[in-house]
């Protein structure tokens, strides 16, 4: 497994892992996200929420096109490419020096993507649904992060036997590819596929996770086990989402995926003291 301390990307970028808890801020350029759809399908609108993101600290921005909530209509890819693309160059342009990511599982999105400025691939289906998303990824050198997705269909095992198991064929659809250990990222899918029960084991198991031998991204902002146990509206799973960010920090996680960029920052920055170490000015 790799030990290198960067996260290799598209266009000769790269990100220093575990010193600090990274931040991937999400930008939905959709109608029907389950959280945000629609708030940003206008060019203007997901261009002044990126560039507020980046403001607020995220180190990602990551940009996507086509829902991927419970009962998501699919979209077709050149759909996808005229929703996303138009997002990524502006953004480009105006932030050279930003990373960005496109989540995609169409490997036309992806190709059109990186062309544009994408640094990396963050598939939902982890390279098993479209085995060329895994060469256009390594064609350009991207960063790659692979979910496993339990809508693909799965065993009984307990959940995180799942998970490993969706890994190892993911991985190996990447290295042959041609991909990098050093590329490669991975998220074991809170949400896809999963009961609440189960995305409660799979936060309660992210340490026995990360002995996998990779980074690994927690994505469960706003997600159901977030409204646990009272229920909670979407409108109120902020703090609830702040505790699972927290406890994946104290796992080592290294990479967030989030909606709420600024409350991170503030919340992963004394998480970061506490579990990673560091020293205070005085």
């Amino acid at each position: 497994m790799s030990k290198d301390l960067f996260w290799k990307l598209a266009g000769d970028a790269k990100l220093e892992l575990g010193k600090r808890s990274l931040l991937m801020g999400i930008l939905n350029v959709t109608p029907d996200s389950f959280s945000d759809g629609g708030k940003h399908l206008n060019l203007e609108a997901a261009l002044a929420r990126g560039e507020q993101m980046l403001e607020e600290g995220a180190d990602i921005i990551d940009i996507g096109g086509e829902s991927t909530r419970p009962g998501f209509e699919p979209v077709s890819a050149d759909i996808e490419i005229e929703r996303v693309v138009p997002v990524v160059r502006e953004l480009r342009a105006r932030r050279p020096n930003c990373i960005l990511s496109v989540d995609t599982c169409k490997p036309e999105v992806a190709a059109a993507s990186l062309e544009a400025g994408v640094n990396i691939v963050n598939d939902v289906n982890g390279f098993l649904s479209e085995t060329d998303l895994a060469t256009v990824s390594a064609s350009f050198g991207s960063g790659v992060v692979l979910m496993r997705n339990g809508r693909l269909g799965e065993g009984v095992e307990p959940i995180l036997d799942r998970i490993r198991a969706s890994w190892e064929k993911s991985l190996e659809v990447a290295f042959d590819a041609g991909l990098k250990e050093a590329a490669i990222v991975l998220d074991p899918g809170v949400g896809f596929g999963t009961t609440r029960q189960e995305d409660l084991e799979i936060l309660r198991g992210l340490d026995l996770l990360r002995s996998f031998g990779f980074p690994l991204l927690l994505g469960a902002s706003r997600k159901r086990i977030t409204a646990q146990p009272t229920g909670l509206p979407l409108e109120l799973r902020l703090e609830p989402t702040l505790a699972s960010s927290v406890a994946g920090v104290a796992a080592g996680i290294e990479i967030f995926r989030v909606h709420d960029v600024a409350a991170h920052v503030r919340a992963l920055g004394l998480a970061d003291l506490i579990y990673r170490g560091g020293d205070l000015d005085e």
